[in-house]
């Protein structure tokens, strides 16, 4: 699992280059579509890289832990509720999940900080900016 992550991290930033250069990376004198998916490729790589190298170094076993695969459990679960529910309500459900069972808050501050989320989500993202989030099931009303 040490060298997993480091490794995944290096494929992942060389499919972000790779596809970064697909779009217009520079256009007219300034950033195109794929100037930041390159950026963040390169990045991933090189962080990829010095992780691969330090674990290299370190020579303690990790006993390998379940609890360790939740938060990407709750992502996919999170992408399998946003198409019943929709992106922003499930986006709030997640983190008032998450902060009520995982990190043992309040169920008044976990219910506050996800209703936050989705709010500052939903005026960023489809009041301002005009993104078309998916709606789940709420499209059909």
């Amino acid at each position: 699992m040490k060298k997993f992550v480091p490794i995944f991290s290096i494929v992942v930033g060389i499919y972000w280059i790779v596809m970064g250069f697909n779009y217009e990376f520079w256009v007219r004198k300034g950033p195109g579509g794929g100037f930041i998916p390159v950026l963040a490729g390169i990045m991933a790589v090189g962080l990829g890289i010095l992780v691969y190298i330090s674990s290299n170094k370190d020579k303690t076993p990790i006993k390998f832990s379940f609890k360790a695969l939740l938060p990407v459990a709750g992502i996919v679960l999170l992408i399998l509720v946003s198409y019943v529910t929709g992106l922003v309500i499930a986006i709030a459900l997640y983190v008032f999940l998450w902060l009520k069972f995982m990190e043992k808050y309040k169920t008044s501050k976990s219910i506050i900080i996800g209703f936050c989320t989705a709010t500052v989500i939903y005026g960023v993202f489809v009041a301002w900016l005009k993104v078309p989030l998916p709606t789940g099931l709420f499209e059909l009303l």
